[in-house]
């Protein structure tokens, strides 16, 4: 198991002393003032408050949540293990057999609704393993997950569309807000928020850049408000009735999942669930000698953008870390500017496939995983726009630090804490050779996979996505109060006690 493989520090080993960063063995509720209080421990290993005039209160165990978790890996496996209980495919297995075993008993209608939404890159990692094409593989997960007992197998892309609506519309407000100047410590730039590793270090590290930070909710996320909001309400059931898997790429996508702005207080559930990584998904199958080669091929669910004549799965322009940038960039300056220039041909660009006389793109110090953007006014050829990708932990520091200092130029930034993005998330599947020139070709081919084997659609193109908006939040679409709050959430800085980077385990 590992988190994202820019954040990893050390290998890890089944050594099961907690570090002190990860443990708090007991919760005292600060008031603002000093009672002369002690704490003492007693004989069977308890902690008790004592007061003044000598009461002795227990203490209450404070318990160690994902909320709690810096993704670094520091953590031993063991322990690792008992955090992420309700985040495994087992927990996916044991719904599905309570399901079973309600139904048998006449109890159907007490059956929980199983929905399952799978990345794009997870169906790329599974398809260079089994060497299938994607659209396969898409359909025979499909079979597989109903045979199971799931209820809808829904694509993930579909809700990455409405990320890249609502983030695009987001950077352009945030522009105008700020009439273009970069770091006024409120509008710009802005700082994609779709990898909760390099949100996670964000929030318990650097709490100055989170200003910054886009507001829009990762597709994952969408894809929760969409099934425990949206969908709920057409099939008549309320959100704890539904249960909700995602089989992500990367182990961090749990931390996501588990985070406090996705539960919902009056139903007492998340949004997401359960999130199983592509690893799991595989060795689900394993265990339960199924097999994908094997599986027949099931009609895609509606939500899938499958195109029947084609045969195509369709996409967002751009790489596996979701395409922020290219699209952003594109309509950015549709809007901002009137300069045309298609997402599609940014990438393309950026791939050193293509050539554009507005779009300039140059390495960072020659390094794939720092690349910078730049829109070129078509009279004046003065920079316009100044966006960057930037994957791996090394140069998000670079990128904090400049941040911090005042000298970044950029007005967006797509930001993965994993080399080469997504594609190489920790939760994907490796290899079978553990060379680094072997794993560096697997996710080079991986890649591939992802951007050549899915046909771009503007996510405005999109008609499923334009039904949705506007049955969901009436005439003013995403201009709407509710949109607003579905569609967004918040970020919370922490101040941690200790410097997670120097902890001795």
């Amino acid at each position: 198991m590992s988190f994202s493989g820019g954040l990893r520090l050390t290998d890890l080993n089944d050594y099961i002393t907690p570090g002190q960063e990860c443990i708090k063995p007991v919760e005292v509720k600060k008031t603002g003032q000093s009672n002369g209080s002690q704490i003492k421990i007693g004989q069977s290993g308890d902690y008790y408050e004592v007061s003044k005039d000598g009461e002795e209160t227990k203490l209450e165990a404070a318990r160690i949540t994902l909320n709690d978790c810096l993704a670094c890996s520091g953590c031993v496996t063991s322990a690792e293990a008992v955090l992420i209980t309700m985040q495994s495919h087992h927990e996916l297995i044991s719904v599905l057999e309570e399901n079973r075993k309600l139904r048998s008993q006449g109890q159907g209608d007490q059956a929980k609704h199983v929905v399952v939404t799978v990345a794009p890159q997870s169906r790329a990692s599974l398809a260079h393993k089994y060497k299938i094409p994607t659209l396969s593989v898409a359909k025979r997960m499909t079979a597989v997950l109903k045979a199971m007992g799931v209820d809808n197998v829904f694509d993930s892309a579909f809700t990455r569309d409405l990320t890249l609506v609502e983030s695009a519309r987001e950077f352009v407000d945030r522009y105008k807000r700020s009439k273009g100047n970069v770091g006024d410590g409120l509008s710009l730039p802005v700082l994609a928020s779709w990898c909760p590793g390099w949100v996670c270090y964000a929030e318990k590290t650097h709490a100055e850049v989170l200003p910054w930070m886009s507001t829009t909710r990762s597709a994952q996320q969408m894809m929760g408000t969409v099934v425990k909001d949206y969908l709920a309400k057409k099939i008549s059931i309320t959100p704890d009735r539904i249960y909700h898997v995602a089989i992500m790429m990367c182990y961090d996508k749990k931390l996501e999942a588990s985070r406090d702005d996705f539960y919902n207080d009056i139903y007492k559930t998340r949004d997401i669930d359960c999130v199983v990584t592509t690893g799991e998904f595989d060795r689900m199958l394993s265990e339960s000698s199924t097999s994908l080669l094997d599986a027949p091929e099931s009609a895609l669910d509606p939500l899938f953008k499958a195109d029947a004549a084609n045969g195509q799965l369709y996409s967002s322009a751009g790489s596996s870390a979701g395409g922020g940038l290219e699209y952003v960039m594109s309509y950015a300056a549709r809007a901002l500017f009137g300069i045309d220039v298609s997402a599609d041909h940014i990438a393309a660009v950026g791939r050193d496939e293509a050539q554009h006389p507005l779009i300039r793109v140059k390495a960072v110090r020659n390094q794939s995983d720092h690349r910078e953007f730049v829109l070129l006014d078509p009279e004046t050829q003065q920079p316009r726009l100044q966006f960057a990708a930037v994957y791996g932990f090394r140069h998000l520091q670079n990128l904090v630090r400049k941040l911090k200092s005042g000298r970044s130029v950029y007005h967006y930034v797509e930001v993965a804490a994993c080399p080469s993005a997504c594609s190489n998330g920790g939760g994907q599947i490796q290899p079978d050779d553990p060379s680094p020139a072997a794993k560096k070709q697997w996710v080079a081919e991986t890649e591939h996979i992802y951007t050549a084997t899915s046909a771009y659609q503007l996510p405005e193109h999109n008609p499923a996505l334009k039904d949705l908006i506007y049955d969901w939040f009436g005439p003013e679409g995403l201009d709407s109060e509710l949109a607003k709050q579905a569609l967004h959430t918040q970020f919370h800085g922490i101040v941690a006690k200790v410097n997670p980077l120097g902890v001795s385990w």
